[in-house]
């Protein structure tokens, strides 16, 4: 159940091309950027990033961010997997907290809710 250094996504220019090309849920905590292609062949390869803004002042903050939404998406990578796998297609997704939350107050258990919400739309949208 770990998560392979091969699914995530290093180049700034291709996160930025997702942030700006791709979809975008907007959750309490987390926005989730997504943007997915056909899939030639079989099996579903998904590309990860987790951004955290600079305005998070402290980087013990930014990276205790981005340990929790690593550990969302290791938790629920079998369901991303099978809801992009039934539409055949091979996303890149963007997790990223912005400035505006108080990191503190901020839990696993939050992130996880809104990474929830964001399959059950993406799952909506996939089908329809």
């Amino acid at each position: 159940m770990t998560l392979p250094k091969s699914d995530i996504i290093k180049s700034s220019r291709e996160i930025g091309e997702v942030i700006r090309v791709g979809k975008r849920f907007t959750g309490r905590h987390l926005y989730v950027f997504y943007e997915s292609s056909p899939l030639p062949e079989a099996g579903t390869k998904i590309r990860v990033a987790f951004t955290v803004s600079k305005r998070v002042r402290s980087a013990a903050d930014r990276n205790r961010l981005k340990r929790l939404m690593r550990e969302v998406y290791r938790i629920n990578k079998e369901n991303v997997i099978s809801i992009f796998g039934a539409g055949g297609l091979s996303p890149s997704v963007v997790m990223s907290c912005g400035y505006e939350v108080r990191t503190a107050a901020i839990s696993l258990k939050d992130i996880e809710e809104d990474f929830k919400q964001f399959l059950r739309r993406i799952s909506v949208d996939i089908a329809g």
